[in-house]
């Protein structure tokens, strides 16, 4: 006992504004650049437009509020691996986990570390050369992987490898970053939406049609698939829970970030997506590849493409840095519980971080961006991320019956009608993807179901020791 109380433990060094920069910025990624132009595709109304994106807000914001109360219940690093652990059972936190590390957050830290480089691309041309460098196919288990070296996947690794030391180096070194970045991003946006409106270069007639002369079964599928793109758009409203052991009365601050930050980012998405339609008409809207950049451009010419270039390149990196700062936190409980490699649970004696947990999720995103198949990767997660929202959801409900008596210094706002709303939304895109998306439900499935015996030799040998 004496030689336990002297490891080295998370320091508690993140406040409120670092705990809103975290949930902004783990949600606010590369999608509002770019989705608008997707859903105006699917919705050809301004009204519907707005509207899913008031839904899909609306939804994030239930799911937010209920996750809350679970931070001021139980203020510990790993947030929904902690949640689960205690309504459904450790196997349940650790499957949590193993999806959120090395799929979901792995996946999308390749894929958005692609995209900054890409997009550093338009001021550095010879950063994005056509032809790869090194290209190789190999077969594995029966799939199909593709090892293509880019510099692009190159400039990838080393965004990676930044992250990956700010981090290390300790989380008030993260925290700084992730500030810095996420005023940056807000900040862009706020421009372009200032530009736009004040530039008189818009027409209020690119609202029209406003609502479609009359609904359909094509348009609620369309509706159904602008949802999904929307809710994608949303992602990552769990992330600062993951930092409750490093942030300083997180059963305040948590729950205050939680509905704080989320209603900032509707108001900001509400207000890029008019500024979008105001000087592009929704009917030219779909066909852009870069609907951001090209609202600016118009306003502003080239030094508004550049601005929003800027404003993207802050975003993604900001994005990155903060999955290292938050999200690595899942595993990282896995590893200190030992229901996964107990090495995970270190922390480092100077710099008080996770640092294996750290490096680990370094190496695996770099090696993911050059499978090329982080994007089939983030598809296959779609099943199981839902899956376990859902199942934190509900943990509120179980865990209202299982501690009752435990203080609560914040309780879910609509309990249990926003709750049951949230969970069954849950559903609902599970049942969307079985439907839709067969394989990819399948294989995130099975993906799942491999993680099982790595828990099952980790916890019978923590056992045994």
């Amino acid at each position: 006992m004496e030689d336990q109380s002297r490891e080295p433990q998370l320091l508690r060094a993140l406040g409120l504004r670092e705990g809103l920069a975290i949930h902004i910025s783990a949600i606010i990624g590369s999608g509002i650049f770019i989705v608008p132009a997707v859903i105006a595709g699917h919705l050809h109304s301004m009204g519907l437009i707005l509207l899913v994106w008031v839904l899909g807000g609306m939804l994030t914001l239930f799911g937010a509020l209920t996750v809350a109360e679970l931070s001021s219940l139980l203020p510990k690093a790993g947030g929904p691996y902690v949640y689960l652990r205690e309504s459904f059972g450790p196997v349940w936190g650790y499957m949590f986990s193993w999806n959120h590390f090395f799929i979901n957050t792995a996946g999308s830290l390749a894929a958005i570390a692609i995209a900054f480089a890409t997009y550093l691309g338009y001021f550095f041309p010879s950063l994005a050369p056509q032809n790869p460098l090194y290209n190789h196919t190999v077969n594995l288990l029966g799939f199909s992987v593709e090892i293509t070296v880019r510099v692009t996947q190159v400039v990838a690794m080393i965004v990676i490898g930044i992250a990956t030391v700010v981090n290390v180096r300790g989380v008030r070194l993260g925290g700084w970053v992730t500030n810095i970045f996420t005023m940056a991003k807000v900040l862009a946006l706020l421009a372009l939406i200032v530009a736009v409106f004040s530039s008189g270069k818009g027409n209020v007639a690119n609202f029209t049609p406003w609502w479609p002369e009359h609904w359909s079964k094509e348009l609620t599928s369309a509706f159904g698939l602008a949802m999904i793109s929307v809710l994608w758009s949303y992602e990552g409203w769990t992330t600062v829970t993951q930092s409750a052991s490093e942030i300083v009365h997180p059963e305040k601050n948590i729950p205050r970030a939680l509905l704080f930050g989320t209603l900032t980012v509707i108001v900001l998405y509400l207000g890029v997506n008019l500024a979008y339609a105001y000087v592009i008409p929704i009917g030219q809207m779909e066909g852009s590849a870069r609907i951001a950049a090209d609202a600016a451009s118009v306003v502003l010419g080239p030094f508004g493409t550049s601005l929003i270039i800027v404003g993207i390149l802050c975003s993604t990196f900001g994005t990155i840095n903060n999955s290292f700062l938050s999200d690595a936190r899942s595993m990282y409980a896995a590893g200190a519980d030992s229901s996964f490699a107990p090495s995970f649970g270190k922390i480092h004696a100077r710099f008080r971080t996770p640092y294996v947990t750290l490096i680990a999720l370094g190496v695996w995103s770099a090696l993911l961006t050059l499978s090329g198949s982080y994007d089939q990767i983030a598809s296959y997660v779609i099943f199981g991320s839902w899956m376990f929202y859902g199942l934190t959801a509900l943990s509120v409900i179980v865990l209202r019956k299982k501690m009752p008596d435990t203080p609560r210094p914040y309780k879910a706002w609509g309990y249990p009608y926003a709750t049951l709303l949230f969970v069954a939304a849950a559903g609902w895109i599970l049942v969307n993807t079985l439907v839709e998306d067969p394989r990819g439900a399948i294989i995130g499935i099975v993906l799942l179901l491999l993680s099982l015996p790595f828990y099952f030799y980790w916890t019978v040998r923590a056992r045994k020791s």
